[in-house]
């Protein structure tokens, strides 16, 4: 038996202080993998009954089985029996520590990628593929020689998570048992047995970044596997148990399977924190068990992740951009250059699981940070603002913070900038999925407020006693939820999350005569290509105060919009800019209304206005109330005209292009994007404006709306120029 190998951090358990009720109120569209309990099949003692008396007969020659099926990560790989399907390999992750588990369960999941054959695993080794040559592979792809090159990597002959591409993604896999034998007959192998459900994976279409699982599994699937010797490594005591098997569906045989363990952890990636010169960057901090510090890679831990942080590729001291005043509030155009240009060129996210956090000073009120669905792809990257901190606005429950900048106080300062990074890793605010409570991805307003309200049952002061690690739904999602939705460069934000009008199971709906909810369009009609600014308001016409969210902008991540076309096709309508300034749940007092409004053109789901004719647009605002999840939804219709001139055909196929969707999201001014920039130029120079009445003059409906929306490119701006002062994105986590 192989000595063993070291172990992540034993920091799973969930603080005692966040809410015992924290499960999510609204399910995944995502398949997640559950709670099961492990099984005992070991061979009974046995008994004879005579009557009523039992006879005990003598046990049978047990031997003590030690199959090993420990926790961590192990390297998958599955061979069909048919020879013409392709091979497969992929992560298993074995999960007793899960605090959503219990005493005496565990939590497995998988993800399978499709692998051509000449880079399947040799069944002998574990250690990685064989390339062209017999040079062997890492699990993205690369050879070891490359991997060995690359400054501060680690050694690739040493065990390691490993990382396929995005493209290659095949399936989920969901344990619904497991059964760990203790003793078992001599002479007989001791096997594990796993059933899993297979949720095949269909690969998003061109343009988009979202695919789709099925609502029931593809098929169900059972492993049973029995210990095998282990490859020798280079190094004693970094072992790990090795399995083999065979794969059943019902009673046919589908191949065979191999699984070694690689690490204690559950997943890896890498955090690189680049600062602009000015700022200040999160520190570590001492831990509250009063034993040692708490940093980004600490907090990670305790989901089961190794969190490397890139001290090598990171950027200090970064040039404050032309025209940028770095201590005043940033436009999101501005930041959205900057993050844009700090970028790691060389960053392959099919390699590696990569997200980079850029910070910078801005000042107070402005934000404490920032996620954007997109830099090149979804979810690259956020930032975080070290001269913001927390305003007396935003909560009467900060205590000595209070009107401070968050360089000042580095434990509120990590858990936000953590917050903001696992926005990045695709988790949502737990206002709206569970419950507020004392964890990472609770808004910082509402993290003070549990703290400083005496009926919470998780009494502090703010920030001595934030707790800087995550509830058991955060941490399951995590560490189970699918690769392609947490990995970045994968889905977009929150788009495992319903939107648009809940269902009845969903959400619990309030009447008109408590909560009025109107929805509409600055107008009705407007021409293809043009961008519509659709508006809400949320009144309180009950008797009582009633407790809603503080802020119903789309970017606040409360609400939710869906657009649904003539054809049937219902699309999300998603914010380009994740923020949250000082958004929480608070009581709205009889007759008191709260107003927000979006403007519809892009998002990371396409264009949702993008075919003439009807178009149905849904708004839901949904929170947690209590732990009940409680909304409103409403809807407007938008008349999307055909194009009845060749300008009007011309310009729209000029603006309906991703980079001109970004531009229009961003607020403008996003001189960082060129193609928008031509495009935009392009539709300015296109004629005088059009008269009503007056015959075809090069000039469509689709320019002016953008010249009246102030969108256009002004000729004398460059590339990041303006002040940078604009109504900076701001959130208030």
């Amino acid at each position: 038996m192989q000595n063993e190998a070291p172990q992540a951090p034993q920091m799973y358990a969930a603080d005692p202080r966040l809410a015992p009720n924290a499960v999510s109120v609204t399910p995944s569209a995502v398949p997640v993998a559950a709670p099961i309990t492990v099984e005992d099949a070991s061979p009974a003692e046995g008994a004879a009954e005579r009557g009523d008396r039992p006879v005990p007969l003598p046990p049978p020659p047990l031997r003590p089985c030690r199959p090993d099926f420990r926790d961590g990560c192990y390297r998958v790989t599955f061979r069909p029996a048919q020879a013409s399907l392709p091979h497969l390999v992929g992560t298993l992750r074995v999960d007793r520590k899960a605090p959503a588990a219990g005493p005496d369960g565990v939590i497995v999941s998988g993800d399978l990628y499709r692998q051509p054959p000449s880079l399947v695993p040799d069944q002998g080794s574990g250690d990685g593929p064989a390339g062209p040559g017999g040079a062997t592979l890492t699990g993205g792809g690369e050879s070891v020689a490359a991997a060995a090159s690359r400054p501060g990597a680690p050694s690739p002959l040493l065990p390691r998570i490993p990382v396929f591409p995005r493209d290659r993604y095949h399936s989920y896999l969901k344990a619904t048992r497991l059964v760990v034998p203790l003793f078992g007959l001599p002479g007989r192998p001791c096997q594990v047995t796993l059933d899993m459900d297979e949720f095949d994976y269909t690969q998003p279409p061109a343009g988009s970044f979202k695919g789709s699982f099925p609502s029931s599994p593809s098929r169900s699937l059972r492993l049973v596997l029995t210990r095998v010797p282990g490859s020798p490594l280079p190094l004693p005591g970094l072992g790990g148990p090795r399995f083999e098997g065979r794969v059943f569906e019902g009673d046919v045989l589908r191949g065979t399977v191999t699984l070694t363990w690689v690490s204690s952890f559950l997943r890896r990636a890498v955090l690189e924190i680049d600062t602009l010169r000015g700022a200040v960057g999160p520190q570590p901090v001492p831990a509250a068990s009063g034993s040692g510090t708490e940093f980004f890679d600490t907090v990670y831990a305790t989901a089961g992740w190794d969190l490397a942080i890139d001290r090598v590729e990171a950027q200090v001291d970064i040039p404050v951009p032309v025209g940028v005043n770095p201590t005043a509030c940033w436009s999101a155009a501005n930041l959205h250059a900057l993050m844009s240009g700090v970028r790691r060129s060389s960053t392959d996210l099919d390699a590696e699981w990569r997200t980079h956090l850029v910070v910078v000073p801005a000042a107070l009120g402005c934000s404490r940070g920032v996620m954007y669905d997109q830099i090149g792809v979804p979810r690259e990257g956020s930032a975080s603002f070290s001269d913001d901190g927390y305003p007396s606005s935003d909560s009467s429950n900060f205590g000595l913070a209070e009107n401070q900048r968050q360089r000042d106080f580095p434990r509120a300062y990590l858990r936000s900038a953590t917050h903001e990074v696992t926005h990045a890793f695709n988790q949502i605010h737990q206002e709206s999925e569970t419950a507020a409570d004392n964890s990472i991805m609770t808004t910082t307003p509402s993290v003070a407020d549990v703290l400083g309200g005496p009926a919470t049952g998780a009494p502090g002061v703010f920030p001595d006693q934030i707790n800087l690690g995550f509830n058991p739904t955060v941490r399951n999602h995590l560490a189970h939820m699918p690769d392609p939705v947490v990995r970045p460069g994968g889905w977009p934000f929150a788009s495992w999350f319903p939107a648009g009008a809940p269902q009845a199971s969903d959400r619990n709906l309030f009447r008109s005569d408590e909560l009025d909810f109107e929805v509409w369009a600055e107008a009705g009609r407007v021409p293809l290509g043009a961008p519509v600014t659709v508006s809400w308001r949320l009144t309180n016409t009950s008797q009582g105060e009633l407790v809603v969210p503080t802020d119903l902008r789309m970017e606040a991540l409360f609400a939710t919009m869906s657009c649904l076309d003539e054809s049937g096709e219902e699309r999300p309508v998603r914010p380009f800019v994740i923020t949250c300034e000082s958004a929480k749940l608070a009581p709205l007092a009889p007759g008191e209304s709260l107003n927000a409004e979006y403007r519809v053109f892009w998002s990371s789901d396409g264009f949702p206005l993008e075919r003439p004719g009807r178009h149905t647009l849904t708004v839901t605002v949904a929170w947690s109330a209590g732990g009940v999840p409680v909304g409103v939804t409403g809807s407007c219709e938008v008349w999307v005209d055909r194009p009845t001139t060749d300008a009007e055909n011309r310009d729209a196929a000029l603006v309906m292009h991703p980079e001109v969707g970004k531009w229009v999201v961003l607020g403008g001014g996003a001189y960082h994007l060129p193609e928008a920039v031509d495009r935009l130029r392009t539709l300015d120079a296109t004629g005088s404006p059009s008269v009503a009445g007056a015959s075809d003059t090069g000039r469509s409906r689709v320019a002016d709306a953008f010249a009246e929306l102030s969108l256009m490119p002004s000729p004398t701006d460059v590339k990041n120029g303006g002040n940078g002062n604009g109504n900076g994105e701001a959130d208030g986590r």
